[in-house]
């Protein structure tokens, strides 16, 4: 199964590289590719679930979820 989580927290290439080594260390994780210019982090995976990549990303510091927040709407006066 592919899969893209969205990551928060991250503000370097340093964390995005923790955050790749997190989960890649994973069993069942075939690859994982993390981007900080989109917070975005693409994985693909067979025999885990995705709450355990989750809980990986969480443990290294970072906060992820399967859905993107919506962004702020701003109106123009």
């Amino acid at each position: 199964m592919k899969q893209t989580f969205y990551i928060s927290g991250m503000t370097c290439s340093a964390c995005s590289s923790h955050v790749n080594k997190s989960v890649s260390n994973l069993d069942g994780v075939k690859s994982c590719e993390v981007s900080l210019l989109t917070n975005q982090m693409v994985v693909e995976y067979d025999g885990i679930t995705e709450k355990d990549i989750i809980n990986a990303v969480i443990a290294s510091g970072y906060k992820a979820s399967t859905t993107k927040e919506e962004d702020k709407k701003y109106s123009r006066s």
